[in-house]
């Protein structure tokens, strides 16, 4: 059996914005539920899609590759009886998927979809509570 996948940026980005999010010590899943009326824009039908990323901080090009062929079939086998539910599933990997064991990949990837804590709203850091520098040869209003 074959997943369908994700493969546009702002695909990924909408699971990573609007997506519940399970965290794993191999990697990061982000779930985003799609309305089931929501029409797909290859026209198919709705069904889960699976996105893989591996930055570079992952490893090498050889060891990127190992990590995305490992959870690709992790995911087949553990969303194998999910495969009509329609959600988008991105799954940020760390450099442990190598590691781990394949079992907990499984095991893992079968249980983000149902407890992916639902995304926080952004808190305002330091940085956004300063105030703007004044333009250049503004004069200063203290």
């Amino acid at each position: 059996m074959r997943l369908a996948r994700l493969t546009q940026r702002k695909e990924f980005l909408a699971a990573a914005e609007h997506g519940r999010r399970f965290r794993s010590s191999a990697f990061m899943a982000q779930v985003r539920d799609a309305a089931p009326d929501e029409p797909r824009k290859d026209g198919g039908p709705v069904a889960l899609r699976l996105g893989l990323t591996a930055s570079r901080k992952t490893g090498n090009a050889v060891k990127r590759n190992r990590i995305r062929r490992r959870l690709r079939e992790a995911a087949k086998q553990a969303l194998a009886s999910q495969s009509e539910r329609p959600c988008d599933i991105v799954v940020v990997a760390r450099s442990d998927v190598l590691t781990a064991q394949f079992k907990t990949l499984v095991a893992d990837l079968s249980i983000a979809i149902d407890r992916a804590k639902p995304h926080k709203p952004r808190e305002a850091t330091f940085a956004d509570r300063r105030r703007p520098l004044p333009k250049r040869g503004a004069p200063s209003q203290a």
